[in-house]
């Protein structure tokens, strides 16, 4: 029997109680990880396939048969530190169901990633993820069908300088949200589903897309009503009515071979052309396609389906789908690098200059003299020589909080927040593609959290200036709120990419032609925004327009061009920015991502493509600094692809 001395019972059984509830909470996370009362089911990129330096798509599948949590999944990348990590927000009641999307980004080659559930630091499940990169030669097919065969012979497609071609499948729900996390597909083809059940946002993405550069093929035949439904003026044709039976042998001619192995008869969908719509072969009603911006969409009469099998599939599709231009892009060579393009040299903060080598050398010239001669000097008449053991650190003293509040005075009290927007579109569209680089000056070692708004993809670049730096964590919460809590260094600049779409302050009509003699005809701008500097570009060609303003109209003449863009351009800097160094480091050879139809990187946009670029100095995304709207330095590039 156990006996305690007087007055120490109660101690010692306080001390045992408060022990076992200490064991008890620490046990049960163990218990609580081995019931496994969660469950991940996760789908990467396109069928696991990502392209390199591009946003992808993750969709998962959760479910929870334990008590209520609140949760986080996150997205990581074994053993790469340097490569970006995401967490994503999810509200998990008990018996609940959830599909949860989110758009990540890798920068480099890697064949693993994890994707884990986590409730604080207890990982309630985990899934391990192979990933198959797809890099930049590789010519990557989508294909939207419940046939998981469908297409699959594309694999054997040769196009351009492409080395390969690689298909893809995709369900419909699994059609990313975003322009961006389209962005690494080349080809996209729709088969037998319903395009009018796509959400808004994809239907957007899907024309947004295009219009910078993709390829949209759309089947027809018993489905063709239905997967038209959706797709609206995207189409190169008006109106799709009932199905039809017909031939297939005119295809042949494409194909590079005879039409024996072609149905004699199929189900086709009557189709009435717009009137830009070109139709392969011509006048065969089998194929319709149409230019979209700087991209293409096919309309196909008949079921994809229909040419399984023929020996001629791979030659045809071959002739229907081409090397675009791609001027989805822009940045892309900042991004693989792992350097934003505010630490180009674009960047020019005040607080960030060093002080001049004369200020630094009469500092020092006054503290010799004040610690040496002056100090003996004054202590000498004072007879008081001994005091020099006071007099000489209270000097250094003072010299060093001189140094400290110049350096206060040079750096400026308060962060400055700075951003530089790529807005990238076509004539005619409504909303455009931004890419802003982030730059948030901090002039003391202090913490901030960034947020961004709902729906933008944010990825940051390392925190200083070595490429095996940490990034800090990409927090999205529920709402599709990105934010990244981060401690920023002494007079540092913290660098981040933020990625979304918005709409377009800018309307551009054109009527121009380009002849032998060179670009020629009349711009407007029938839009809100005024743009500064504006330039006309084509090959390494431009026309400089100056200001042109809001409502105002533009005559081009073929005499006013002038050659070597962008350095003959000559820009001057504008505030913190300097205008002519943006250009001259987006369209470097080693940097620049817009494609010509032969492959090879371009000092300037693709000789086919006429494009207006120009200035404007108002923020295209707002900044948001612990929780505050903050005023910020801004400038925004716009890129719009016009017809001709």
């Amino acid at each position: 029997m156990l006996s305690f001395p007087r007055g120490r019972a109660p101690f010692v059984v306080w001390v045992a109680v408060l022990l076992a509830a200490m064991t008890l909470s620490a046990a049960a996370p163990r218990a609580y990880a081995q019931n496994q009362p969660f469950s991940l089911q996760v789908r990467v990129g396109y069928e696991g396939a990502y392209r390199l330096a591009e946003w992808f798509p993750v969709v998962v599948d959760v479910a929870n048969d334990g008590p209520d949590v609140q949760a986080v999944l996150e997205w990581s990348l074994p053993g790469r530190p340097e490569e970006q990590v995401f967490r994503r927000t999810v509200d998990l009641p008990r018996g609940s169901r959830k599909r949860v999307a989110f758009d990540v980004y890798i920068a480099g080659f890697v064949r693993n990633g994890l994707l884990r559930l986590l409730d604080g630091s207890t990982e309630l499940a985990r899934r391990d993820v192979t990933l198959d990169t797809i890099d930049e030669g590789i010519f990557l097919i989508g294909v939207v069908s419940n046939d998981p065969a469908l297409m699959n012979s594309l694999d054997a497609l040769q196009l351009g300088s492409y080395t390969s071609a690689r298909v893809r499948h995709l369900t419909p729900g699994e059609l990313p949200e975003s322009a961006a996390a389209l962005r690494g597909v080349d080809a996209l083809f729709l088969h037998t589903f319903d395009t009018a059940a796509l959400t808004p946002a994809q239907r957007d993405a899907l024309a947004l897309w295009v219009s910078l550069g993709g390829q949209l093929v759309v089947s027809g035949g018993a489905g063709g009503q239905a997967a038209a439904a959706g797709l609206g003026d995207l189409l190169p044709v008006r109106t799709v009515g009932a199905a039809t039976q017909g031939s297939l042998a005119l295809l042949a001619s494409l194909g590079g071979t005879d039409a024996a192995s072609l149905p004699a008869s199929t189900t086709l969908s009557r189709a009435e052309p717009q009137p830009d719509a070109e139709q392969l072969p011509a006048g065969s009603g089998l194929l319709f396609r149409h230019q979209y911006g700087a991209g293409l969409v096919s309309f196909s009469a008949f079921d994809f389906a229909a040419l399984r099998g023929w020996s001629g599939e791979v030659a045809f599709w071959q002739q229907v789908l081409r090397q675009v231009v791609d001027t989805t892009s822009l940045g892309i060579g900042a991004r693989l690098s792992q350097f934003n393009l505010l630490d180009r040299g674009v960047l020019k903060l005040s607080s960030l200059n060093a002080p001049s080598p004369w200020i630094l050398l009469l500092f020092m010239l006054l503290y010799v003299l004040a610690i040496g001669p002056f100090n003996y000097v004054v202590l000498r008449r004072m007879r008081r020589l001994e005091l020099a053991w006071i007099t000489v650190p209270a000097l250094v003293v003072v010299f060093t909080a001189g140094l400290y509040i110049v350096g206060v005075v040079l750096r400026g009290g308060v962060a400055q927040y700075n951003q530089l927007a790529i807005v990238q579109s076509s004539e005619g569209q409504l909303r455009g593609q931004v890419t802003s680089f982030i730059g948030l000056f901090s002039p003391q070692r202090a913490n901030y959290r960034l947020a961004f708004p709902a729906g933008t993809q944010v990825t940051g670049g390392p925190n200083q200036q070595f490429l095996n730096s940490r990034f800090e964590p990409i927090e999205i919460d529920e709402a599709g709120v990105s934010s990244v809590p981060l401690l920023a260094d002494i007079a540092s600049v913290t660098a981040f990419v933020a990625e979304t779409t918005a709409d377009l302050p800018l309307q551009i009509h054109s009527n121009l032609t380009i002849s032998a003699n060179g670009l020629s005809g009349e711009l407007r701008n029938q839009g809100q925004l005024t743009l500064e500097d504006a330039t006309l570009v084509y090959s390494d060609t431009f026309v400089p327009l100056g200001t042109f303003a809001a409502g105002a109209s533009a005559q081009v003449q073929p005499e006013a061009a002038r050659t070597t863009f962008p350095s003959g351009l000559n820009l001057e800097r504008s505030g913190v920015f300097e205008r002519q160094s943006i250009l001259n480091i987006l369209f470097e050879r080693d940097l620049l991502r817009l494609r010509s139809p032969t492959g090879a990187a371009a000092s300037a946009p693709v000789p086919e493509g006429v494009y207006l670029i120009g200035w404007a100095s108002q923020p295209v995304l707002p900044a948001n600094v612990n929780g505050q709207d903050v005023a910020q330095n801004s400038l925004a590039l716009y890129v719009l692809r016009l017809r001709t």
